[in-house]
């Protein structure tokens, strides 16, 4: 945890950055942190699920995340909860602070074509799965097209609690190289 960025962000030194498109996708305020950072708050358990999955799944195509730490309602920093407690199901009213390289989001044509293939991968069956993987390691490249193969293993392992999430806008690019990486694929099961 790293408290002097929690105290500054408690305080309202970080300027917010208003993305209709982020506060709309992820559901996550971002704040300005330096030249290549930014600040996520999220109310949701959704970047927690991610990030066990870029852990447990050994990810390649993913952004340098991580959390800084959590805040209650009232400010109070508070411990983070439990793996039964993030897998339970139960949504939470706690306030995640992560800090993330700064991404760009995609081009329409990019954002459309997830939205086509990758947006609706439960409702697939194997065969048609394999042609999706198969068309985003040719458009794209065979990193991105695993990771998402992976994400959605990892899916499968908690369908009873996590709901599959990925389309378009969850993908985003590095400003530098133009490396398209994944971001929030998951949401909470209703």
């Amino acid at each position: 945890m790293n408290k002097h960025i929690l105290d500054k962000f408690i305080a309202g030194e970080y300027q917010q950055i208003f993305c209709e498109k982020c506060a709309m996708t992820f559901l996550t305020n971002v704040y300005e942190y330096d030249d290549t950072h930014v600040l996520l708050e999220k109310r949701s358990l959704g970047l927690e699920y991610y990030c066990g999955a870029i852990h447990q799944k050994k990810l390649t195509k993913v952004p340098e995340i991580e959390r800084v730490g959590i805040l209650d309602e009232d400010d109070n920093i508070v411990a983070a909860p439990s793996q039964e407690e993030i897998y339970s199901g139960e949504e939470t009213d706690l306030r995640f602070i992560y800090i993330m390289e700064k991404l760009e989001h995609l081009e329409e044509d990019d954002i459309e074509y997830f939205n086509r293939c990758v947006k609706d991968l439960e409702w697939q069956n194997d065969a048609d799965r394999k042609k999706i993987f198969d068309g985003v390691a040719k458009r794209y490249n065979p990193e991105l097209a695993q990771d998402i193969i992976k994400l959605y293993e990892f899916y499968l392992e908690h369908e009873n609690v996590l709901a599959w999430d990925l389309h378009g806008d969850n993908l985003m690019r590095r400003p530098e190289s133009g490396e398209i990486v994944i971001l929030d694929p998951y949401t909470r099961k209703a």
